[in-house]
């Protein structure tokens, strides 16, 4: 049950190293900046929300990394549609912290309403997870990956095997998802007063490293 995971992870100590260590650099990064948030002089509302919806955010990336490495690529876009919610709702909250209000009383907008009112920049990938990945789907794009076309009849594969070049792939839209979150992590930093140039040029350097990597 655990050979895909096995090579997976053998992979991402030598072959795929350069691009697993991007991928942890940006879950420290996003630890850098709760540290930050939690010890805050003069927390607030605002901050606690935001500390809370950024770790939130990093815990569905961790959970879409572990399936990556099973080979469960496709499936791992199911906690792709809430990671996007928590990028989304951090911006959202960051241009107007009095908003934490809606959320702490349960009456924040809709999804959509909020991705509207941010003008987001996810409109079509949430479209497509929503078709293919975000509910039960038996589309082609939902399971092609479940056939195994080299055989003449129609045969399931009962595993998913290990493929260098989707997990590489996987990685890189997964370094998307992390550079989002810290960056909306670092614009709230910005409103409590606490962005410094450490944590700033950090994320900036880690950026240029994961664009070359995974461009």
């Amino acid at each position: 049950m655990w050979e895909t995971r096995e090579v997976s992870i053998k992979s991402l100590k030598t072959v795929l190293k350069v691009e697993a260590d991007i991928i942890f650099e940006g879950f420290e990064l996003i630890e850098r900046i709760s540290d930050l948030l939690d010890n805050l002089l003069n927390p607030t509302s605002f901050s606690r929300v935001a500390n809370l919806v950024l770790v939130k955010g990093s815990n569905l990336c961790q959970g879409i990394f572990c399936l990556v490495i099973e080979g469960l690529g496709q499936e791992a876009g199911a906690l792709l549609r809430p990671t996007i919610e928590s990028i989304e709702l951090l911006c959202y909250i960051e241009k107007r912290p009095d908003r934490v209000e809606q959320i702490l009383s349960d009456k924040k907008p809709s999804v959509g309403e909020i991705a509207k009112e941010i003008e987001g920049h996810f409109h079509d990938l949430r479209k497509h997870l929503n078709t293919h990945a975000s509910h039960l789907s038996i589309s082609f794009e939902a399971m092609n990956h479940l056939i195994d076309f080299e055989k003449e009849q129609f045969v399931v594969k009962k595993k998913q095997g290990y493929s260098e070049k989707s997990l590489k792939a996987n990685l890189r839209s997964l370094f998307s998802m992390l550079f989002f979150l810290c960056y909306e992590g670092t614009l709230c930093l910005n409103n409590c007063g606490e962005l410094s140039d450490d944590i700033a040029i950090a994320i900036d350097n880690w950026k240029l490293k994961g664009g070359s990597v995974f461009r």
